[in-house]
C-alpha cells in the first residue's frame, strides 16, 4: 500500500534526513526517460527497441527497469546500514532482521551484502514469475544489479540467496514486490503480469545500453543538486510530476543534445578552404554510406587527414542518428590540438556546442555533483564522483583526448559498459593508428570488435600503416559487426596503390585512390647521417644559415644533454647572431609544456612567426604531438615509419627554393660489422630488432623519392622482407628471438584484462569480472 512504500530509505545525512526509496526509484526513472534519447542513439537504441516492444511503451519500461535498480536497498542488510532511522520508520515487524544484522558497534567497514546484488537475485526470481524465460530474467537483473560497476556473476546470487538474514526470506519479498508494482501504477504503466514478458529478449548491446542508462541515470537522480531529500509524508502521485520537472532541469544541464552539424556538412563549409584529394575522397565515401562503416584514410603527412576526419564525422553523426564524435589522439598535445581544431571550425560556424577534452591533464570539468550516491551518512560513492567530475567528458557530444581513454573501453573493468555506450553513440576517430605497441594495438584491435558489435562508425587515420596491420583492423571491426572471429574475415589486399581511403562494411571491402597533393608530390627526403658528436656541431652550422632546425631524440637523457651543450656553445657567440632555443619533452610539467606548446605554434605553426633562425631540442613529443615546420632536421634512429613520420616535420606546410634541400640527418647508430650499436637504455623504447631492420633499408640511402616509396619500405619491414646483412647474423637472430617472445607476453597481457569477444558473450558479468593480476613484463619497446 502507498503508505507502506514510503517508508524504505534509499538516502540518508547527519543534517538533510532521508530520502524514501519509492521517491529516488521515481527520480530515477523521470532522469532515465529523459536521458535515454540522448545516451543511447543507433545499434544501441534500436537493439533496445526490438527486445522491449513487445511490451507496448519500450521507453516507459526502459525507465521502470532503470528504477528498479534499488530494489535490494529494501532489505534487513541495507536497511540496517541506518539502524535507529530504519527501525523508526519500518515499525516493530522489521526490528528483529535489522537487528540481526546490524552493523556491530566500532566495525570500521560495510559487511552488508551489496544491495545490487539483492536487486539482481529479486528482479531474477520477479520476472520469471511474470513470464520471462530465464535468460532474459538473468541478463536484465545483471543489468540492473551491476550499476555499482561490476556485474553479478551466477554463482555469487546462488550466494547470496542462501543469506537469508541479508534478504529478508519471503515477508520481505513480497514488500518489495508490492513497491515494484506500486511503481509500475505511479509511472502509469499495466501491471507487468498481464504482458507478455516471454517474448523480452536482449541482445549484447541491448543489455550493455540497459546498464549504462540505469547508472548514469542514478548517480544524476542520486546528486541532491538536482533532486532534494521528500518529506515524510510526500505524497507520491504530486511527487511524480515534481520529480519529471527536476528531472528535466538536470538533463537540460548535462548539455547532453545532438550535435547538429551543418546540413551536407560539406568540407569547404566546415572549413571554409577547398578540400585536398584526400579530403574530397573521403567526403564522397562517406556520404555514401548505407550503414556503419570502418573507414581507413592512408596519406602523408600534412595532406589534411584530421579535418577529413572531422568533416567525415559532421556527416556520418547525422545520417545513421548519432550525437556527435570523439577523436582519439596519441598523446595530450596533439588532443589539445584536434581541440584547437574542432573548436575553430564551431567558431566559425557560430555553433556554441561544447568541445570536451578527455585527458589525464584535461582541466574540463562539465559537472561537480554535491552529495552522490549517499547510502548512508557521510558516504559517497567514489565511482560516480569520478565520472561526474573527470571521466564524463567521454559522455559528451563532442569529444576529443587520447586514446587511452577509449582503450579503456576494452578492459573487463567497473563500469565499462558506460565507457562503451559512451562512445557509442559518436562516429569515432583514431588517429596515428601504426604508433601503438603490441599491447595497444591488441587492445585496439579488441575494443574495434566492441564498437563493430555496437555499430559504430570508425575512422582510422595513418601516414604509414603496414599493409598487415591495416588487414588486422579491418577483420576486427568486421568481425565485430558481422557477430563472428576476426580470423574468419578475410580482408583482401589492396587494390588501389598508397595513398588511398578504404571503406569496410557488411558488403565488403572497397579502395578509393587518392591523389598526393602538391605539397607532397616529387617530396624528395635527402638524408645524411651523423655520429653522435656531431650532433651540436650539424644545428648549430645549420642555424648559422639562417634556419630553423630540430632535434628529435629517443631518450630524454640524450636531449637534456644537446640542450644543455647548445645552450654552452649559443652563450659564446654573440648576441644578434644566436638561435633562439626551446626545448621540449614528455617530463615537462603540464603548465610548463601548454606554454612551450604554444610558443612553438606560434613559431613553427602554419602561418607562424618564424625566428630568423631557431633550433628546438624535443624528444617523440616533435614526432607526432605537434604540427610543426622545420628547414631541416636531425633524428635518432627509429623504427623506419617514425622517422618518416619525423621527416613530415621537415617543409610540412611550405616547400619553396629558399628553404634550401628538405634534409633529415639521422645519428644515434654506430655501424660495426656485427651489426649497429643503440644508445644504453634505448631497448626499453624500441625493439631492438626494429632498429636493426631499419638501419639496414637507410644506412646506404642518401635520399628517398617519394611517400609511396616510403610506404613500400615501411610495408618490406613490417612485412620482414628485409635481408639480413653479411655478418648481422648472430645479432639479427637473437633480437628477432626476443622480439616474438615480448610480442607474446604483450598479447598473452592484453589477453588477461581485454573483454571477451562480443559475440561469445554468455553472461554480463564476463565484461566486469576482476582481472587476473597482470604478469610483470620486461617491456621490449614499440613492437608490432
Amino acid at each position: 500500500m502507498v503508505s507502506d512504500v514510503r517508508l524504505p530509505w534509499a538516502k540518508s545525512a547527519k543534517q538533510a534526513g532521508c530520502h524514501p526509496l519509492i521517491c529516488h526509484m521515481l527520480d530515477t526513472a523521470a532522469v532515465a526517460e529523459r536521458l535515454a534519447p540522448l545516451l543511447l542513439r543507433g545499434k544501441v537504441q534500436s537493439e533496445l527497441e526490438a527486445a522491449f516492444g513487445v511490451l507496448g511503451d519500450v521507453w516507459g519500461w526502459v525507465a521502470f527497469l532503470c528504477a528498479v535498480h534499488d530494489l535490494g536497498k529494501y532489505s534487513p542488510t541495507f536497511q540496517a546500514l541506518n539502524f535507529s532511522l530504519s527501525s523508526t520508520r519500518l515499525g516493530p515487524w522489521a526490528v528483529r532482521d535489522l537487528e540481526f544484522v546490524a552493523k556491530p558497534h566500532g566495525v570500521p567497514r560495510r559487511v552488508d551484502t551489496p544491495h545490487g546484488l539483492l536487486t539482481a537475485l529479486h528482479l531474477q526470481e520477479l520476472l520469471v514469475s511474470w513470464g520471462a524465460s530465464k535468460r532474459a530474467a538473468i541478463m536484465i537483473a545483471a543489468a540492473l544489479g551491476g550499476h555499482h560497476g561490476h556485474f553479478p556473476a551466477g554463482e555469487v546470487v546462488a550466494q547470496a540467496r542462501r543469506e537469508v538474514n541479508a534478504h529478508g526470506e519471503r515477508v520481505w519479498a513480497d514488500r518489495r514486490t508490492s513497491m515494484v508494482a506500486e511503481l509500475a501504477r505511479l509511472r502509469g504503466l499495466p501491471d507487468p503480469r498481464t504482458l507478455d514478458w516471454a517474448q523480452v529478449e536482449l541482445s549484447v548491446p541491448a543489455a550493455v545500453g540497459l546498464a549504462a542508462l540505469t547508472t548514469v541515470s542514478d548517480w544524476i537522480a542520486s546528486d541532491t543538486s538536482n533532486f532534494a531529500f521528500s518529506e515524510d509524508e510526500v505524497d507520491l502521485v504530486a511527487y511524480v510530476k515534481v520529480a519529471a520537472v527536476q528531472a528535466d532541469a538536470a538533463v537540460d544541464r548535462l548539455k547532453m543534445s545532438p550535435w547538429s552539424s551543418p546540413s551536407g556538412a560539406r568540407f569547404e563549409e566546415l572549413f571554409g578552404q577547398s578540400p585536398r584529394s584526400v579530403q574530397e575522397v573521403v567526403e564522397r565515401v562517406t556520404a555514401g554510406l548505407e550503414g556503419p562503416a570502418l573507414v581507413v584514410v592512408e596519406a602523408p603527412t600534412g595532406e589534411g587527414k584530421t579535418k577529413a576526419a572531422l568533416q567525415a564525422t559532421a556527416a556520418m553523426a547525422p545520417q545513421f542518428g548519432l550525437a556527435g564524435s570523439y577523436f582519439g589522439m596519441p598523446t595530450q598535445a596533439t588532443s589539445n590540438q584536434m581541440f584547437a581544431v574542432m573548436q575553430g571550425m564551431l567558431t566559425r560556424l557560430g555553433d556554441p556546442t561544447t568541445v570536451s577534452l578527455v585527458h589525464s591533464a584535461a582541466r574540463d570539468v562539465l559537472a561537480e555533483p554535491s552529495q552522490i550516491g549517499l547510502d548512508e551518512p557521510e558516504a559517497l560513492d567514489a565511482e560516480a564522483q569520478a565520472w561526474f567530475t573527470r571521466k564524463r567528458n567521454l559522455l559528451s557530444v563532442l569529444g576529443c583526448g587520447t586514446i587511452d581513454q577509449a582503450l579503456k573501453g576494452a578492459f573487463r573493468s567497473g563500469h565499462v559498459f558506460v565507457r562503451l555506450v559512451g562512445l557509442a553513440n559518436k562516429v569515432v576517430v583514431f588517429d596515428e593508428v601504426h604508433a601503438y605497441d603490441t599491447y595497444m594495438s591488441t587492445l585496439l584491435q579488441r575494443l574495434l570488435m566492441w564498437l563493430g558489435a555496437l555499430g559504430v562508425p570508425v575512422v582510422l587515420l595513418s601516414a604509414t600503416l603496414p599493409s598487415s596491420r591495416r588487414a588486422e583492423l579491418i577483420a576486427a571491426w568486421q568481425a565485430g559487426y558481422r557477430g563472428c572471429y576476426p580470423q574468419e574475415i578475410d580482408v583482401p589486399t589492396a587494390s588501389e596503390p598508397y595513398p588511398r581511403v578504404t571503406v569496410a562494411d557488411s558488403a565488403g571491402v572497397v579502395d578509393h585512390p587518392v591523389e598526393i597533393s602538391e605539397l607532397n608530390r616529387d617530396r624528395v627526403i635527402h638524408l645524411e647521417h651523423v655520429p653522435d658528436d656531431g650532433v651540436v656541431d650539424w644545428l648549430m652550422e645549420q642555424a648559422a644559415q639562417d634556419r630553423c632546425v630540430a632535434v628529435v631524440h629517443n631518450l630524454v637523457r640524450r636531449a637534456t644533454e644537446t640542450y644543455a651543450e647548445l645552450e654552452r656553445r649559443i652563450k659564446e657567440l654573440l648576441a644578434e647572431d644566436r638561435p633562439l632555443l626551446l626545448a621540449i619533452n614528455g617530463t615537462l610539467p603540464t603548465g610548463a609544456r601548454r606554454r612551450v606548446e604554444r610558443e612553438l605554434q606560434g613559431f613553427f605553426g602554419e602561418n607562424g612567426a618564424r625566428p630568423r633562425r631557431a633550433i628546438v631540442v624535443g624528444t617523440q613529443a616533435i614526432e607526432q604531438s605537434l604540427d610543426l615546420d622545420f628547414d631541416a632536421l636531425i633524428t635518432d634512429l627509429a623504427p623506419i615509419d617514425l622517422v618518416f613520420q619525423r621527416a613530415g616535420r621537415v617543409h610540412r606546410h611550405c616547400r619553396d627554393a629558399a628553404r634550401g634541400r628538405l634534409t633529415v640527418a639521422i645519428t644515434g647508430v654506430v655501424d660495426t660489422p656485427a651489426g649497429p650499436q643503440f644508445p644504453a637504455y634505448l631497448r626499453t623504447v624500441y625493439a631492438p630488432i626494429v632498429l636493426m631492420r631499419t638501419w639496414a633499408v637507410l644506412k646506404d640511402l642518401d635520399r628517398i623519392d617519394s611517400w609511396t616509396t616510403m610506404a613500400q619500405l615501411v610495408d618490406d619491414l613490417y612485412g620482414e622482407q628485409i635481408a639480413c646483412p653479411r655478418g648481422w647474423e648472430a645479432a639479427w637472430r637473437r633480437e628477432s628471438d626476443r622480439l616474438a617472445i615480448g610480442q607474446h607476453n604483450d598479447r598473452a597481457a592484453a589477453a588477461e584484462s581485454y573483454l571477451p569477444q562480443p559475440h561469445t558473450v554468455e553472461t554480463l558479468s564476463e565484461l566486469t569480472e576482476r582481472p587476473r593480476a597482470l604478469r610483470t613484463r620486461k617491456s621490449t619497446g614499440r613492437k608490432r
